[in-house]
């Protein structure tokens, strides 16, 4: 495990890391808001650093409609960027059904790969519950419609988030994505028995998370996304600092050393996995 930046543990990854991607590994970060700032502004150079690391692909998600213009718009600056559109639970209180044409406007576009991010959120509550779980169905109803994988936010809402899941995607294979996966075990159980994929973020790399390491036992291999939710959740050993799709690489390398497999095998099943769901 990765602690501390230029430590031997860091020096031996980044020799490893190296070596993968000259052997022709490469990498999605399947959640990212790039088009946020402080990303925005530098963004020819977070593209780069991103390929240094092997990094060749990143899904930049939108989180409410003027939102998801943006998305597209930075998907539009660069052929290896795609986005997804959707309404975060946060902002669930600002949609109207106004905006469903418009929605169906961005989703025409070939790289709008996804709807999302969508879910529930009971942490920070910022839109009502009620409000939450009727944007929840009609951003689920328009995955179905559009014949979409979703990716999905939950935040101390896993019992809804079933709820309101299983009375829309019965019978669907290649549902979608749990982003940012938190170690909740009914979650898990039931997305797995539903076609989901579970995506690890930064906290992966965390001293305290051992309860969601713990949980790369269940998990199957085919059935793994990474992801950095840039600019959050940075993980070790760059905590502190603005996450970026780079990062990405050091999650995948604590998954490499929870499961015991080495880093060019994860990037060519966490690829096929990425075909897979979104059938390429």
């Amino acid at each position: 495990m990765i602690k501390k930046r230029g430590s031997i543990a860091h020096h031996e990854f980044l020799t490893n890391l190296k070596g993968a991607v000259s052997n022709g590994a490469t990498f999605t970060d399947t959640h990212a808001h790039i088009h946020f700032s402080p990303l925005l502004d530098e963004l020819p150079e977070v593209i780069s650093r991103a390929a240094d690391n092997g990094v060749n692909r990143i899904v930049t998600i939108g989180i409410d409609l003027a939102d998801s213009k943006k998305a597209k718009a930075v998907s539009d600056k660069y052929e290896n960027v795609f986005f997804s559109v959707g309404v975060h639970p946060h902002d669930s209180s600002n949609f109207t059904l106004a905006q469903l044409s418009e929605f169906d406007k961005l989703l025409a576009d070939p790289k709008a790969i996804a709807i999302g991010e969508i879910g529930l959120d009971y942490f920070r509550d910022h839109s009502p519950h009620d409000k939450q779980k009727e944007v929840f169905l009609t951003f689920l109803d328009m995955a179905i419609t559009h014949n979409k994988p979703v990716v999905i936010h939950n935040r101390d809402a896993g019992k809804d988030c079933i709820e309101v899941m299983d009375s829309m995607i019965k019978g669907r294979e290649n549902n979608g994505i749990i982003h940012c996966y938190d170690g909740d075990r009914d979650v898990l159980r039931w997305a797995l028995d539903k076609g989901f994929y579970i995506s690890y973020a930064g906290p992966l790399t965390y001293s305290k998370t051992d309860d969601l390491k713990d949980t790369l036992k269940y998990v199957p291999i085919d059935r793994i996304f990474i992801e950095t939710d840039c600019p959050y959740l940075t993980p070790t050993p760059f905590r502190g600092k603005t996450n970026e799709p780079a990062n990405v690489v050091y999650t995948a390398n604590q998954i490499c050393h929870l499961i015991n497999c080495n880093l060019t095998e994860l990037a060519v099943q966490l690829e096929n996995n990425y075909t897979r769901l979104f059938r390429l």
